[in-house]
């Protein structure tokens, strides 16, 4: 099945981007931020989840003000809407390697809000990660990693 992102000049694979070079189910790429206030006062962290081959996204985002834990959790099939948005949640690339927006849309959970972040410093390959079990291979994979910082506004619970 073509998708928009067939149109760029990327392809890892002969074929087209709708799927993933392997078979195993467990096999997904995710989008992670840790964002904390500097007094202390709160914190947040946002995931969004492509598991190509059981055709499904994920996000999450927990917020925690004044000593209150706020949890929201989306999930949709992937096909055909190939894009970083889920539910209420979403991630746009705004320069690759470097900035991103995070949104939480305005719906019925207790907070809503854009957060623009900035890498700081590089992004950082983790080393190779690959482990076997009797001969099963129970871990293959590698992540990058990057410090940045936000800019934006949250509301919660309407303040």
């Amino acid at each position: 099945m073509l998708t928009p992102l067939d149109d760029s000049l990327f392809h890892q694979l002969p074929t087209t981007f709708d799927h993933v070079g392997t078979s195993d189910p467990r096999f997904f790429d995710r989008y992670w931020f840790a964002a904390y206030d500097r007094e202390g006062a709160g914190a947040l962290q946002v995931t969004i989840g492509v598991y190509s081959n059981m055709d499904v996204v994920d996000a999450g985002a927990v917020l925690v003000r004044d000593g209150r834990q706020h949890n929201l959790r989306a999930s949709r099939s992937l096909r055909p809407r190939f894009e970083p948005v889920c539910g209420p949640i979403g991630v746009e690339v705004v320069e690759p390697l470097r900035r991103f927006r995070i949104s939480v849309a305005e719906g019925d959970h207790t907070f809503s809000g854009t957060l623009d972040w900035t890498g700081t410093m590089a992004v950082e390959e983790e080393r190779p990660h690959f482990d076997r079990i009797r001969g099963r291979v129970t871990e293959d994979y590698q992540r990058f990693d990057q410090i940045g910082s936000c800019s934006g506004r949250l509301r919660v619970d309407g303040v």
